[in-house]
C-alpha cells in the first residue's frame, strides 16, 4: 500500500506514470550545444567554399528565344550543400523542443527557410568582397546572423511564450536585412535576368516562408503565397535589369520596398483582413515611397 501511494504520488508531481518503464535520456544535448555545432559547421564550410576548387560545368540552352549559358561552379555546389546543412541544423535544434518533440513524423519544413537563405546568399557574397580580411569579417557576422536566427526560430515554436515577440522581431529584422543585401548585390552586378531573377526568386521566397509562417495554420498556404511573392520579385528583377541608368543603390531599395508590400499584402490575406482600406493604406506608402527613392536617388 505504501509503495502504491508512494508511486501515485511521484506520478502526480514529476508527471510520471508508474505502469510504464521509463526510457533513459542517452546522448539528449541541450539546444544551445546544438546551435553551437550547427553554427560552426555552417562557417567551415562558409570558409571552405573560399577555398575549395572544382572545374566549372557551362549548361546551354535556349531560353526564351535566345541562347543562354549557367555555370556550376564551386560557389553554387557550395550555395545547394550549405542551405541542405543549414536546414537540417535548424531541424535538428527545434527537435530538442518539447512541443516538437511529441510530432515525431513531421517536419518542422517552415523554420528551415531563414538559415537556408543565410547561408545562401553568404556564399554568394563571399566571393565579391576584396580582401581575405573582409572574408572573415563577412563569414564571422553570418555566423552570428545564424546563431541569433536559430535561438529565435527556437523560441517562436509556441507562440504566446514569454520571449516570443522579441525573438520574432529578431527574425523579421534578419529577413528584411538578408533580402537588402542580396537585393543590392545581384543588381549592382548586373548578371543575366534569367540567373538574377532566379537566385531573387528563390530567396525571396525562403525570406517570405519565415516572415508568413505564423500567419496561418495552413503551411500549404504559406507556400503559395511565398511562392507567389518570389515570383513577383524574380519578375521585377527582370524588368529592372532593362533599366541600365537606375542606380545600384536605388534598384536594391525599389526591390526590398517591393518584396516589403508583397509580404504585407500577402499577410493581411491569410489573415483575411484583406480589403479596399488595407489596399488603399499599401497604395499610398508604395507611390509615397517610391517618390522619395526617385527624387533622393540614393547611390547616384
Amino acid at each position: 500500500m505504501q509503495t502504491n501511494l508512494l508511486s501515485r504520488w511521484r506520478a502526480r508531481w514529476f508527471g510520471r506514470d508508474p505502469g510504464v518503464r521509463q526510457r533513459p535520456l542517452v546522448g539528449v544535448t541541450s539546444y544551445p550545444e546544438r546551435i553551437s555545432v550547427a553554427t560552426w559547421v555552417l562557417v567551415f564550410g562558409f570558409g571552405l567554399s573560399l577555398l575549395l576548387q572544382i572545374p566549372t560545368v557551362e549548361i546551354r540552352f535556349w531560353a526564351f528565344g535566345s541562347p543562354t549559358q549557367v555555370e556550376v561552379t564551386a560557389t553554387t555546389v557550395m550555395a545547394a550543400i550549405l542551405s541542405v546543412a543549414a536546414a537540417a541544423g535548424a531541424e535538428s535544434i527545434l527537435r530538442l523542443h518539447p512541443r516538437l518533440r511529441a510530432r515525431r513524423q513531421r517536419l518542422a519544413w517552415t523554420y528551415w527557410a531563414l538559415p537556408a537563405a543565410i547561408s545562401i546568399i553568404t556564399i554568394v557574397l563571399l566571393p565579391a568582397v576584396p580582401t581575405r580580411l573582409l572574408q572573415v569579417a563577412v563569414i564571422l557576422a553570418a555566423g552570428l546572423f545564424l546563431i541569433l536566427a536559430f535561438y529565435s526560430l527556437y523560441a517562436t515554436v509556441e507562440p504566446g511564450q514569454p520571449g516570443f515577440r522579441r525573438a520574432r522581431f529578431w527574425l523579421d529584422l534578419l529577413s528584411y536585412g538578408v533580402a537588402l543585401l542580396l537585393f543590392l548585390f545581384v543588381y549592382q552586378s548586373r548578371t543575366r535576368s534569367l540567373l538574377s531573377g532566379s537566385l531573387i526568386a528563390l530567396t525571396a521566397t525562403l525570406l517570405a516562408v519565415e516572415l508568413l509562417r505564423h500567419s496561418t495554420a495552413s503551411t500549404r498556404s504559406v507556400l503559395v503565397y511565398s511562392g507567389v511573392v518570389g515570383v513577383l520579385l524574380g519578375e521585377l528583377t527582370w524588368a529592372l535589369n532593362y533599366w541600365p541608368l537606375l542606380p545600384g543603390l536605388t534598384g536594391g531599395l525599389i526591390l526590398l520596398l517591393s518584396f516589403y508590400l508583397a509580404v504585407g499584402i500577402a499577410l493581411q490575406g491569410l489573415q483575411g483582413r484583406l480589403n479596399r482600406r488595407v489596399l488603399i493604406e499599401f497604395g499610398v506608402f508604395a507611390v509615397a515611397a517610391v517618390l522619395l527613392i526617385v527624387v533622393l536617388r540614393p547611390g547616384a
